[in-house]
């Protein structure tokens, strides 16, 4: 008989006690920790104005972090800059350009 292994799943993407906060206010978000196993697939549910996009934005490297880490395989992208990270967003209200082709809109950026 062979026993389960024990060895966790290795993260692609850690969220370590993340906070955003704009001025003195509350914060936009609170200290969330997550994990998200490699080849796994993970949604971000919840109403308007929970911390959604503030949390991607600072995952994406566009929004800068108040407390807490962000980790992409292990190394600690949190002070990053975007370019830097190895991540992409799309963004809800995108912006395409009509004359080119799926493949060269994306591409655009990298130009």
């Amino acid at each position: 008989m062979q026993t389960p292994s024990t060895t966790p799943t290795p993260s692609a993407i850690e969220i370590i006690a993340l906070t955003k906060r704009y001025g003195s206010g509350k914060p936009a978000v609170d200290s969330i920790n997550l994990r998200i196993a490699q080849g796994s697939y993970c949604c971000l549910l919840g109403p308007s104005g929970c911390g959604k996009s503030t949390t991607l934005r600072m995952v994406a490297g566009h929004e800068s972090v108040s407390s807490g880490d962000v980790l992409l395989e292990n190394r600690n992208i949190t002070d990053l800059p975007a370019a830097e990270r190895g991540t992409a967003m799309m963004f809800q209200s995108f912006a395409l350009f009509p004359h080119l082709s799926a493949l060269d809109n994306v591409a655009f950026s990298l130009k």
